[in-house]
């Protein structure tokens, strides 16, 4: 993993460009900790940190070979066979790292050559002789990219803070997305405004390059996206169900790091019990596989641990618990959501931040981790209920954090009707003729679409990406490859869920296959978090959310009173309902005043 940055068709010269190279990096350090580069020229900045895992020693950037000068965040896990095509035609390349052959790859394909990558991915690439810049991010969304347009200046960066840093404007508040962001927990889900060229973020003005999008820039052109590729658009093979045990072994084989040590997370359940067996099985060193896990600090009926001791035990692995508690929620969320760089009110993220610092404090740089699995065997409730009923309807409602009709009573008056106003058009809803589909099967299928193309990179997958590079550390995702996902788009629904279960071809074949215990194939699925009204309940933590929720200057688009009322509501019934309101105001307050910092 690294962190890269840029800025083209710039006024700005090269000193300045420097300097502002230097704070960026700095802003960015704990992405890629291990070194920092920055090229600048007048009107031109590019630069990036290194996290070092493939070739620590030699794989440094920027990248430069015919013409092209390429920043890169990421690992391409076809290295082996595009290295052996380069080779073939008589290129040679000076470094093992794997960003290396995107310079090459681009002066014989142009920006085709994304097409060819198999992997997780954000990259810039700048053509020096002709001045063109080409953006790509991989088909799955696994690895964010930012960006902005303002009049002939293109800017990026891998997280949305410090491309503000770089923008130099005032922050504005992208209303639709905030209300959105109530509605889904994350910022995600709308229609493109035309000739946009990304998906909206909560950040008026800033965009994110969305899954699979190419975007080239040209001095004389502007920015202009060129490509938009679904996650099974660059797998051409044909595959079912039966091929799923050596596809996947092949999968997690080829993410395996060679030059550095990882873990595997472990939460109990079925897709990361899967990972870690194989990843276990194709580890190359004699020390112990290190697995983590998260516990709640005091009793819990979402306590897993247990379960995740099981599952390492099974892959002879040893366990590292980290024990998430209410005093964590005052000491460390300003810290979560400073690093997830938008509003994100899912209270995973407080654990998963915590275990990734334990995964770097064990000195490992890379885990691997069962995330995405749920997006392509059909893993939530939310869809085996569509499947049964075809109500699309109900199935929006539970992709909800708030109560239902909560969000509307707490607007002030005059931003409701700016709220309203402002909504963009889901991009769930309507098919090609601009009428929901009509069968049970192909609501199924759009709502699982919906998952993979929209739900799954800005609120699963980023997440993922932010709360590991933070801490230094390189998520990796079996479950998001290209040919996962083309076997999954074959599935029949009945593959997906029988009665009360889900993942069916996923369960039966991990049984086969004794991936991981009877008993752990066997569980429902829990969330791999802690009861929030459980954790909010604790008196002095409650005392602290009520002093940041309060506070005059935590925002301007809630009535005071109607905050004050939902902390009340909440200290009195203490439902899951109530505290996941309180929390998305939480986040949403911690964020806006780090971003106002």
């Amino acid at each position: 993993m690294c962190r890269i940055f840029g800025l083209v068709g710039t006024a700005r010269r090269r000193d300045e460009l420097v300097s502002i190279g230097s704070q960026l990096c700095a802003a960015l350090t704990h992405g890629g900790p291990d070194g920092d580069a920055v090229l600048a020229r007048d009107g031109v900045l590019l630069g990036s940190t290194r996290l070092a895992i493939s070739d620590p020693d030699g794989g440094w950037q920027p990248f430069s070979a015919h013409g092209w000068t390429v920043v890169f965040n990421g690992e391409i896990y076809n290295v082996d066979a595009l290295r052996a095509r380069l080779a073939d035609q008589g290129r040679s390349l000076r470094t093992g790292c794997d960003g290396e052959l995107l310079p090459h790859l681009l002066a014989q394909h142009g920006p085709a050559a994304t097409g060819m990558l198999d992997g997780m991915f954000a990259f810039a690439a700048l053509h020096e002789p002709s001045g063109r810049l080409v953006l790509a991010r991989d088909p799955m969304g696994i690895k964010p990219l930012f960006l902005f347009a303002d009049g002939p200046q293109l800017g990026f960066a891998s997280e949305i803070g410090p491309l503000l840093r770089l923008r130099d404007q005032p922050v504005r508040i992208d209303l639709d997305s905030l209300e959105r962001y109530f509605r889904m927990k994350a910022v995600f889900g709308a229609q493109r405004d035309d000739g946009a060229l990304g998906d909206p973020t909560i950040a008026a003005g800033v965009l994110s390059l969305p899954p699979g999008g190419t975007l080239v820039w040209e001095a004389d052109r502007g920015a202009r996206l060129v490509c938009e590729v679904g996650p099974t658009d660059t797998w051409d093979h044909a595959v079912d169900a039966t091929d799923l045990p050596t596809l996947f072994d092949d999968v997690v084989a080829s993410m395996v790091p060679l030059d550095v040590d990882f873990g595997v997370m472990v939460s109990g359940g079925l897709d990361s019990g899967i990972v870690a067996r194989l990843a276990a099985a194709h580890r190359r060193r004699p020390s112990p596989l290190q697995a983590f896990t998260v516990a709640p600090a005091e009793h819990s009926a979402f306590d897993e641990l247990p379960h995740a001791r099981e599952v390492a035990r099974y892959v002879d692995a040893h366990t590292h618990v980290v024990r998430v508690g209410s005093p964590d929620i005052v000491k460390r969320l300003p810290d979560v959501v400073a690093a997830l760089g938008q509003p994100n009110s899912d209270p995973i993220s407080l654990s998963t931040y915590l275990l990734f610092e334990s995964v770097r404090e064990q000195g490992l740089p890379v885990i691997l981790t069962g995330d995405g699995s749920d997006e392509f065997f059909g893993g939530y409730d939310r869809l085996r209920a569509l499947g049964a009923t075809g109500d699309l309807a109900a199935y929006v409602d539970a992709l909800a954090g708030v109560p239902g009709g909560w969000l509307d009573g707490m607007w002030r008056d005059d931003v409701r009707d700016e709220v309203r106003h402002a909504r963009r058009p889901d991009a769930l809803t309507p098919d090609a003729e601009g009428a929901p589909s009509r069968s049970r099967a192909g609501r199924l299928r759009r709502a699982l679409e919906f998952e993979q193309r929209h739900r799954m990179p800005a609120y699963h997958l980023m997440r993922v990406d932010h709360l590991s590079a933070a801490h230094g550390v390189e998520a990796r995702v079996p479950f998001c490859r290209p040919a996962v996902a083309a076997l999954c788009a074959s599935l029949e629904p009945a593959q997906m869920f029988a009665g009360d279960r889900s993942k069916v071809a996923l369960t039966v074949t991990a049984l086969r296959e004794r991936w991981v215990p009877a008993s752990i194939a066997a569980r429902p699925k829990q969330p791999f978090t802690f009861r929030l009204s459980e954790q909010l309940s604790d008196d002095a933590t409650l005392s602290w959310v009520r002093e940041v929720l309060t506070d005059p200057s935590s925002g301007p688009w809630f009535a005071p009173e109607r905050v004050e009322a939902t902390v009340a509501d909440f200290e009195t019934k203490r439902t899951e309902p109530l505290a996941h309101a309180v929390w998305a105001l939480l986040v949403l307050v911690l964020w806006q005043t780090g971003v106002a910092a």
